[in-house]
Formats: C-alpha cells, structure tokens, sequence
C-alpha cells in the first residue's frame, strides 16, 4: 500500500477515535445529567476554578521541571514547560501518544535533536516509577487517615484488593526497563537495516550511544535522577488534592480517606485503558466506576473527572500558548541576520 494513502488511513483512523471519544463522553454526560452537570460547575465557581487551575498549573510544572533535569543539555525551561503541556494536550486528542513526539520536536529547538530524545525517554521511564510509587504510597496513606480520623465507610477489603493491584502500576516500568537493558534503540536500527534501509550504520553508532547514556543515567547524574523522581512524585500528590478540591467544590461530602482510595484506583483505572486510544469519555467512565465500586454515586465520580478533564485543558492550553515564544538562541540568531 503507498505511505501516502496510509497516512491518510492512520489520520482518518484518529479523527474516528477522536469523534467515537466524544460521543461516549456525550452520552454519558447525558445519562448524568446536564442538570447535574451545570449544578456542578456553579458550585465550582470562578474562585474554585482558579484555584483548581492554579493546581494544575503546579502538577504540570512540577512534571515539566522534572523533563528539564532528565535532559542531557539544560536550556529554557519555559520552552520545556510549554513543550510538555503541549505533548499532554496532543496525546488528549490524537491517540497512540503522538503528544511525545511533539515534545521532542519542540524540545530539539534548544536542547538538540538526540538529547531531547534522551530527555523524553528517561523521563517517561521515571515517570512510570515514581507513578507507581505514589499510588502504592496513597493506597497506604489512605488506611492511616481511616484510623486518625475514624471512617465507618471505609471499606478494608476494597483496600486490600485495591493495595494489591497497586503493584500492577510498576508493570510498565519494568516493561520499560527490560526495553532500555535490552538495547531497544540498536536493535530497532538494525531491525531498519534488514528491512532495507541504507546508510543505517551512523544511526547504529547513534543508538549505542544512547542505549548506553540512558543505562548509566542514574549511576552518572545522581541528583538528575534524584530531581526528576522527586518532582514527579510531588506532581502526583498534587494531583490528589486537586482531586479532593474538586469534589469539595462540586459539593460532594465524602470522608477523606475513601477519596484517597478512589483516586488510587482510578490512577489504576487509567493504566488498565491506556490500551484503548481514546481519553475523552473513557476517563470519565473509569470515574464513574470507581465510585460506584466504593459505594458512593456513580456519577458523582463523572462529574468530578470531566470538571478535572477540563481543568487540565484549560491549564495545558494556557501553558501551550507560550510555545509561540522563540527561543533566547533563535531570537539572537535572528537578530545576527538582521
């Protein structure tokens, strides 16, 4: 088949997913109730709003300051603030996590091609560390606030079963792990090699290259690693109260302990569904789920991760548009030509 008409089925395929992932999120708003939903976000207010975007503002750059440390060249954080927002909001809408590609070719602009490959790589591998890390460390926090602030709701065995899928959340770092330990960058070359592309034995220096960087990242920039699992760490936990903000500004008066539960378990929802390439209705159902599963109203949950869905947007979108800044090398650059 030519590149060309399978690139033109690849996009048409994503508009689908894209279209099919707001019908879904429509028809569950609806059988919530836009009432409900309008109710809701009254509620919120504009003084909640701005808090819970703020929030967002603090989550996404905390994420953003880690990608900054993972790069092998450090070089305008703003650009890399923006690049990461904009890299989240891409992999919103197009699936199969496109939004990483942006990041690098965003990021390339002040870091250079190979290290913004680099950064983006380790940080996704960090990511999914200190991601599992927090859940598995709420999933705990969450029993310790049942017994300081006595909880009658709160549901032992739910933690039970909820702290051993916990251990679920680490699968995709040891997945990436075995990737890095097994040279997956030369062997990915060399796979191009016997398909027959030429002139692959620079890219194969290349990929050892990196292969070898990304394996020596911890032992050689300690403090890099250090920062960049630590700020992300710090991320989730933001995350959380974001979440427990949001439910106390939509009006929803659950303990504080099984709301810790819940959003442990919808973090584990959501690794569950990274499978199917949709975002848009597919959270907000796992939502949903989640609340149920605990006992509490279903749709409570919905409406709680749609208003969390938009103040994601909202944040990474304001973040994003700084992306229309030039770099401080560009803009010297330009004024040389002139």
């Amino acid at each position: 088949m030519d590149v060309k008409i399978k690139n033109k089925l690849r996009n048409l395929l994503r508009i689908v997913l894209f279209i099919l992932s707001l019908a879904i999120l429509f028809f569950l708003l609806k059988s919530i109730g836009f009432d409900k939903l309008a109710d809701a976000f009254v509620k919120v207010g504009w003084s909640g709003a701005v808090i819970l975007i703020c929030c967002g503002f603090l989550e996404n750059g905390s994420d953003a300051l880690g990608l900054y440390y993972a790069l092998p060249q450090r070089k305008n954080f703003l650009r890399v603030f923006s690049s990461n927002c904009l890299g989240a909001l891409t992999n919103y809408i197009i699936p199969w996590e496109v939004g990483e590609l942006v990041k690098i070719g965003m990021i390339k602009e002040v870091a250079g091609s190979a290290n913004s490959i680099k950064g983006v790589i380790l940080w996704n591998y960090i990511y999914k560390l200190s991601k599992g890390c927090s859940i598995f460390a709420l999933v705990v926090l969450s029993l310790i606030v049942s017994f300081i602030m006595p909880d009658e709701t709160y549901q032992l065995d739910k933690f039970w079963l909820i702290l051993l899928c916990s251990f679920l959340g680490f699968l995709p770092y040891f997945g990436m792990m075995i990737l890095i330990k097994s040279n997956i960058s030369v062997k990915v070359v060399k796979l191009l090699k016997y398909l027959g592309k030429k002139n692959t034995d620079e890219l194969i220096k290349k990929a050892e290259q990196m292969d070898k960087d990304l394996k020596l990242f911890k032992k050689e920039r300690p403090l890099d690693y250090k920062r960049t699992f630590w700020l992300q760490y710090f991320a989730r936990h933001v995350s959380l109260l974001t979440f427990l903000l949001c439910t106390y500004f939509a009006g929803f008066d659950y303990s504080l302990s099984t709301l810790i539960l819940i959003h442990c378990s919808i973090n584990l929802g959501n690794y569950i569904s990274a499978v199917i390439p949709m975002k848009f209705g597919v959270g907000e159902g796992i939502g949903f789920l989640m609340f149920t599963f605990m006992g509490l109203p279903g749709e409570a949950g919905g409406l709680v991760t749609f208003i969390l869905r938009i103040k994601a947007i909202i944040a990474m979108s304001l973040v994003s548009s700084l992306i229309i800044v030039k770099p401080r090398e560009d803009q010297a650059d330009q004024k040389t030509c002139l």
